[in-house]
């Protein structure tokens, strides 16, 4: 049944176009964001999902760190929760899907200024913005549990 949930989680959440705050339990909005999710797509887009050792202190790092906000969590005590920041959704999984150590690209409009407020919030910065040979301007930035996120714009934007 957890594998269940976890994969309707998947499939449906974070696709909604609502941004105002939230702080839910999945179970609810599977079913309404899951018909969102697809909008006329045949296949939404992904939800990666991050291994870590601790949902609290991760949701509060990808809060307090990369200015993300915590969608929901769940579990008693909670450990698969859901994360966001514009369009990008991530699940993160206390201990369960996966291993430490995963990769995930997000574009951004400016990783220059996004560079900026990261290091003015002590983020895990791997790599400041570089200029990239396929046309990309790149940062890479972690989180506690070593997850790195690959955020870019393009070049043609500098």
């Amino acid at each position: 049944m957890r594998s269940l949930m976890l994969v309707v989680a998947i499939l449906a959440v974070g696709c909604s176009d609502d941004k105002a705050p939230r702080k839910q339990q999945p179970n609810k909005a599977f079913a309404e964001l899951a018909r969102k999710c697809t909008h006329d797509a045949e296949v939404s887009c992904a939800r990666p999902i991050f291994n870590v050792k601790n949902l609290r202190e991760s949701a509060t790092y990808f809060h307090d760190s990369l200015g993300f906000k915590l969608d929901w969590d769940y579990g008693e005590p909670a450990d698969f929760g859901s994360v966001s920041r514009g369009d990008a959704q991530i699940f993160l999984c206390q201990g369960c899907q996966g291993i430490p150590g995963a990769w995930i690209m997000l574009f951004v409009r400016d990783v220059d200024k996004l560079h900026e407020e990261l290091v003015a919030k002590k983020a895990i910065i791997k790599m400041p913005p570089t200029n990239m040979p396929w046309g990309m301007r790149e940062m890479h930035v972690a989180d506690p549990d070593g997850n790195t996120m690959r955020f870019g714009s393009s070049l043609d934007e500098h």
